[in-house]
C-alpha cells in the first residue's frame, strides 16, 4: 500500500511541503500491562487527507508489508476529515522475546498524502506525501524507579583523552546536549557542548563525546523526558 501511495504521488509535478496531519505526541510510551494504547492524530488542514500508518523496528526504508514486529495497528488507512481527529490503537501481540531488563524501542510512522487541488487534476502538479516518525517505547513492567532514575544513572566515563556519556539505567535516553559544569545556572544555554549531534543512547551503553572533557569532574545536560521536555540535570562527583 505504501508503494501505491508514493507511486501515486509521484504523478504530479509541483509541490506543497508541510503535513497537515499532526501527532498529537512526541514519543509513544507502550507499558507492559497495557492491553491497548491511542494515539491521536489531527487534520490540521481543511480538506480531508489520507492517512497510513505503520510501525518499524528501525529501518525507515523497508515496506511496511516486509516489516514483522510484535505490535498490531488499526486503521492502517484512513481518511481523516478536515478539522477532525483519527485515533490509532495499538495493541500489543506476542512480546515474549522482549528483553524484561530494558526498554525496546520501535517507531510509528504516519505518512500524510494530502487531496490534489481542484483544478490540478490531469495537469503537471507533484503532490508529495509527508511521513513523520516517532519513537514507540515498550516498556517492561518492574523497571526500578521508573523514568525518575534516570538523572541518577547518566556519568561522564574518561579513558584517557577519549570519554563517553554513560548510561547505566534500562530506558532509552536521549540527550540535546552536555557541557563541563562550573556553577552557572543549569538551564543557561550550552555553546560548548561535547556532543556534535542529539544522542540517542541505549539502555546500559556508553555514548561516545565527541570532544574531550578534560579536567572536569562535573556536567550539566539536557535530556528529553517521558512527555517531550527538557530536562536539565547535573551528573559528576
Amino acid at each position: 500500500m505504501l508503494r501505491t501511495l508514493i507511486g501515486f504521488c509521484a504523478l504530479f509535478s509541483s509541490f506543497s511541503v508541510f503535513s497537515s496531519i499532526i501527532i498529537n505526541s512526541t514519543r509513544v510510551i507502550y507499558p507492559e500491562r497495557a492491553g491497548f494504547i491511542n494515539v491521536q492524530l489531527v487534520n490540521q488542514s481543511t480538506s480531508t487527507h489520507l492517512v497510513q500508518a505503520w510501525i518499524d523496528d528501525g529501518d525507515p526504508a523497508k515496506s511496511p508489508e516486509k516489516i514483522r514486529v510484535p505490535f498490531s495497528l488499526t486503521p492502517a488507512v484512513a481518511k481523516v476529515e478536515a478539522n477532525a481527529g483519527q485515533a490509532l490503537r495499538l495493541a500489543k501481540q506476542d512480546v515474549s522475546a522482549l528483553p524484561k531488563d530494558r526498554e525496546t524501542v520501535y517507531w510509528l510512522n504516519v505518512l500524510d498524502v494530502p487531496p490534489i487541488p481542484a483544478g490540478e487534476a490531469g495537469t503537471n502538479y507533484l503532490q508529495v506525501a509527508l511521513r513523520s516518525r516517532i519513537k514507540l517505547f515498550y516498556r517492561p513492567e518492574g523497571l526500578n524507579g521508573g523514568e525518575k532514575i534516570i538523572d541518577s544513572q547518566l556519568s561522564v566515563k574518561k579513558n584517557g583523552t577519549k570519554s563517553c556519556l554513560n548510561n547505566a539505567s534500562p530506558y532509552y535516553v536521549t540527550v540535546v546536549n552536555i557541557a563541563p559544569f562550573h556553577g552557572e545556572n543549569l538551564k543557561a544555554p550550552i555553546t560548548n557542548s561535547l556532543l556534535d549531534e542529539t544522542a540517542f543512547i541505549a539502555p546500559f551503553s556508553c555514548h561516545p563525546l565527541n570532544k574531550a572533557a578534560g579536567n572536569a569532574s562535573k556536567f550539566r545536560l539536557s535530556r528529553i523526558d517521558d512527555f517531550g521536555s527538557h530536562r536539565f540535570v547535573m551528573t559528576g562527583e
